[in-house]
């Protein structure tokens, strides 16, 4: 792969880390434009006419303001990696979100965006250039940070209830195959002989999904079955605890 190509763009958008560094989290940016989710990543005092768009209603204030947002990384199309916050600092990525029963994802993580309009521009296909260069970035990351593959997850993972990015035309079976994610092996895909949705709901919590251990299909456990579903079986998001998916689900545990 070829060397990245950095380029700093400052955000002040940050504050102290608390916590060392044990998640790398992938989005997408949402917007129409790199240069337009720069300009939001790099706001200090974003207001909603600065930023039209579907995300927010159409009757708010053109002062409005807006929440303060950053990463510590942004990946253009064309594999252009924008520096915007040190790693050793807390930038404002992941929102409210939890991982592996801890909280403060952000205190934690490293947020990488990654330029694509996402669903509500159409969600583009992510040009190949784009995704070498978030390959090669991550081999960087978990090579100085002496992280593993699983630690690299998607936002949708870290706050299901909320949350579809990167969305399901990211290609995280070419990540894992290059080594900086995880793939449940399909040909270990066979479903449980336990079918209970207490047994599900036990299985995603190990991976490191916030899930209530409730022993019913309620509306937790189908929105973290959705991003489950988006990432390791993208051909259907539909929160069904079907055996194909127990099935993923039981070789990523088992993967793990």
């Amino acid at each position: 792969m070829s060397a990245l190509r950095f380029v700093d763009r400052p955000s002040p958008n940050f504050d102290a880390r608390t916590r060392s560094i044990d998640l790398v989290v992938l989005h997408y940016t949402g917007m129409q434009d790199a240069e337009t989710a720069l300009a939001r990543l790099t706001d200090a005092a974003p207001v909603a006419g600065r930023y039209p768009g579907p995300w927010q209603a159409k009757t708010a204030a053109p002062d409005a303001p807006l929440a303060r947002v950053s990463a510590h990384y942004v990946v253009a199309e064309d594999g252009t990696v924008y520096r915007i916050v040190a790693e050793q600092s807390r930038s404002w990525h992941a929102g409210a979100s939890s991982w592996r029963g801890v909280g403060d994802v952000n205190a934690r993580a490293i947020g990488i965006e990654i330029v694509n309009g996402g669903h509500d521009f159409g969600l583009p296909e992510f040009p190949p250039a784009q995704i070498d260069a978030v390959t090669t970035l991550l081999h960087d990351i978990l090579a100085r940070h002496r992280l593993r593959p699983a630690q690299v997850v998607a936002h949708s993972d870290i706050a299901p209830d909320r949350k579809q990015d990167p969305g399901e035309k990211f290609p995280w079976k070419r990540l894992a195959d290059a080594g900086v994610a995880i793939w449940p092996e399909r040909g270990s895909a066979t479903p449980a002989g336990d079918t209970s949705i207490a047994t599900v709901q036990t299985q995603l919590a190990a991976i490191g999904y916030a899930v209530n251990q409730t022993g019913v299909m309620d509306a937790q456990t189908k929105a973290v079955l959705m991003a489950f579903q988006r990432r390791f079986r993208p051909a259907l998001i539909d929160g069904a605890a079907d055996d194909e998916t127990r099935a993923l689900i039981a070789a990523l545990v088992h993967a793990l």
